[in-house]
């Protein structure tokens, strides 16, 4: 898949397909070990990204090696990690990143649409189908 739009940081990257832009793709850095200062600075970044328009992403977790709870509780909440989306999937064949998104996502009950994926092209179109619906629900 051809990357519009690259933007890296430290701890994260953010592209387009260059099809739709109402659909972010986003990959953690390396062996990140998510705090509340990280899972903040994520946020601040892809809000930057999208100049604060309201997107779905797909989000590649393969690289997530911790988190903290303080950490997932800020990115489950509206005024942080789920500010700006519209839907999530979340990609990985990383076994621990795999138990770790599994568990948010049973816990946790997201305000969004969100489900994991273990399949890129699979994470893609429920996104598509997701906005779809929510367009003609509009």
């Amino acid at each position: 898949m051809e990357r519009h739009n690259l933007k890296e940081y430290k701890t994260t990257s953010f592209w387009m397909n260059g099809v739709d832009e109402e659909i972010i793709f986003w990959n953690y850095a390396p062996a990140l070990e998510m705090d509340i200062t990280i899972a903040r600075e994520l946020v601040r970044h892809r809000l930057a990204y999208t100049h604060g328009r309201s997107v779905y992403a797909l989000i590649d977790v393969t690289n997530l090696k911790t988190t903290t709870k303080e950490a997932r509780d800020f990115m489950n909440s509206r005024d942080g990690g789920l500010k700006g989306l519209l839907g999530g999937a979340f990609l990985s064949n990383n076994v621990v990143a795999t138990l770790l998104v599994n568990l948010y996502l049973r816990v946790s009950t997201p305000a969004i649409p969100a489900r994991f994926f273990t399949n890129r092209q699979e994470a893609l179109n429920w996104l598509l189908k997701i906005k779809l619906e929510n367009s003609v629900l509009k």
